[in-house]
This record gives structure tokens, sequence and C-alpha cells, in this order.
């Protein structure tokens, strides 16, 4: 991305900040998997833009995420992530924005407009994440990974990050999904993809697919992370502050992004410079809770699963005040830049660099 991205005119937070909405057979044993069931070839180049310049001499950073996951209400969903990448062009505020195989896929069907623009935009980096029902997430394992060979593991994984899910049986399919599809459709690796394994020689299995297929970093939670650390060969995503937006609503937008920081420098382990990680997900612009959790926590945690239920709608009332914290949030930092910088993964990456 371009040096020119991170100039902007002094703001005032008291601007006004309306901004207009624009209008997943049976799981193969792993003697049935094909041999050919390697990583594609995928080039591991710097994506179409080139990183933000990191700003010097500074010893606090935000860095704006977006966890994008709710395939129950996808033309919600696809306005949303519209309104945040022309939010954050707007301010030339980077954001990395983390997909799902599914919701990539429905945007690249139903939405390609959107697609265009997270491939396109200049402030704006692709991470992956994933979900249930693949049997690697968190406490999920609902296929036997725990009885499995590393081996056998490591093939599982393999499969579930090359191959689409079935939304209702869990299993993978011959479709192209996971990881490498997500890296197809945007034209580089996302660059994190993290583990949500609580066995330690699944969550093995799933970060060494993850570097094979091209992911330059990861995420941990419930820790300090600081800059330069690594877990199993990947660069770990910098962060002493979970700042969880979503859960913030109504607070002071200035007050309580600088009560963020203020928790980064006091964070047990932490070294400078400082990361506050500024969290929203899609479904929390519109949704009491995400489909994922409805359809694969809430309806249960083995196949089969009913993939058409919802979650309620929130009220236009509480749609409206989440906005108004997101984005005064968004324009107050981009007042602060002289003291804070605001990054996204391809800047980390030259910072570690």
């Amino acid at each position: 991305m371009s040096r020119k991205t991170f100039l902007i005119l002094p703001i005032l937070f008291s601007l006004a900040c309306n901004l207009a909405s624009t209008p997943m057979m049976e799981s193969p044993s792993v003697e049935s998997l094909p041999a050919e069931t390697q990583p594609a070839s995928i080039t591991v180049e710097a994506p179409i833009s080139t990183p933000m310049a990191a700003p010097a001499n500074l010893s606090d950073y935000a860095i704006f995420s977006i966890n994008v996951q709710d395939f129950s209400y996808p033309d919600q969903s696809a306005a949303v992530l519209n309104r945040i990448i022309t939010l954050h062009e707007t301010y030339n505020v980077p954001v990395d924005i983390y997909l799902t195989d599914v919701m990539a896929q429905i945007y690249a069907e139903q939405f390609p407009q959107l697609l265009e623009r997270l491939k396109t935009s200049p402030v704006v980096a692709i991470s992956y994440h994933y979900r249930a029902p693949r049997p690697y997430a968190n406490n999920y394992d609902w296929l036997g990974l725990g009885n499995m060979s590393a081996d056998e593991l490591y093939q599982i994984v393999l499969r579930y990050e090359t191959r689409a899910v079935d939304p209702v049986s869990g299993q993978t399919t011959d479709a192209a999904g996971g990881y490498q599809y997500v890296a197809s459709l945007i034209g580089y690796p996302p660059y994190a993809a993290s583990s949500l394994a609580s066995d330690a020689r699944v969550d093995d299995a799933v970060m060494r697919v993850f570097k094979e297929l091209g992911a330059q970093m990861t995420v941990v939670h419930g820790r300090a992370l600081n800059l330069g650390d690594v877990k199993k060969g990947l660069n770990v995503r910098p962060e002493h502050y979970d700042y969880m937006l979503f859960q913030n609503d109504g607070a002071d937008p200035a007050g309580s992004f600088e009560n963020a920081l203020n928790e980064a420098r006091n964070a047990q382990g932490a070294n400078a410079p400082y990361f506050v990680g500024v969290k929203m997900h899609d479904n929390d612009f519109f949704s009491t809770q995400s489909a994922w959790l409805t359809v694969y926590v809430d309806g249960g945690k083995r196949p089969n699963w009913n993939p058409s239920l919802q979650s309620p709608l929130l009220t236009q009332a509480e749609q409206d005040a989440m906005w108004a914290m997101y984005e005064q949030t968004v324009i107050y930092a981009a007042s602060q830049r002289e003291r804070i910088g605001i990054v996204n993964l391809p800047t980390v990456l030259e910072m570690i660099r």
C-alpha cells in the first residue's frame, strides 16, 4: 500500500460520521485420501499492494480487525462490509478482514463487486479464519481427531483446508474450499491463519498446513503477545489488549479507546511497542449472535446440523448504536495518528523484518 494512504489532514473528532450504507459424504478415512492431496501451488508473494509505511518512533499501535462469518444473513453481511471499507478508505485507516471460505464463496458468487473491493482496496488486508463444523475448532472434535496419528491428522486437516465442507454433515466435499480457496479468490495467501484446536497434536497439524499453504502469521489469544513473537514457525499477531469493541457500544469512543491503550501498556509481560486489537464481527452490526453459534453450537456439536437456523436481528436502535460506536472509534483513532500507529498485518510484517 502506498505511503500516501498514511497522509491525512487533521480530523476533528466532532466530525459527523453518517456514512451511507451500500446497498458449507462421509469424511474419508486416511487410507482413502487421494495421494495427490497435497498443497496446490500458491505463489507466496507480496499482494498486489505494498504495505503501508510503519510510523516511526511510536510506542502505541492499533490494529482494526473484522471477522466475517455470518452466512445466515448474506445481504446484511455484504452491506456491512461495504460500509466498513468505505469508512476506512475515507479516513485512510488500515483494516484486516478475516474471511471464512463460506463467506468468501458467498461474496464471489453473490457480491462480486464487494469481492473486488476486498482485493483492491488500499486499506484492506485479507486474513483467514475457520469455524465449526470443521472438527478442529476448539473443543469441537466430533470426528475423533484425538485418536489419529500425526500423519492422519495432517492429511485430514490438509483436506479440510483445500476442500469445501458440507454444512449439514460437516464432511468435506470434492469442491474447492478452506484456506487454499480463499487464497485463489483474492490472489494471494491470506496473511494470517490461526489454530483453534485445544489438542496440542491437532494444533501442530493445523499450524503445519497453514504454513505450507502460505500463511505468514497466526493469532493467539489469552496473553500479551509482543512484536516478533513466533508460534511453530509463524509470526504471531502482536496484541496486548483485546479491545472487543462490540461489547462497548454506548461508551464514550475516545475515553474507551484511551482506556484500551492504558490496558495494553499495563498488560503482564508486555513489551513496547504496545498493540491494541480493535475487534468486530460482521454480525455485531445486525444480529444478536453469529450464524455459526446459532447453527453449530446452539444447534448441537455433532452432525447433522440445520444451517437454515437464524439468530434474531438487532433493533434499528441497537444497530445504530453499534455503528455510531464503530464509526466514531475509527474517526478518533485517525485523529490521533501522530501518537498512535494504525496498522494492519502487512505493515506489522514489515516492522518485524
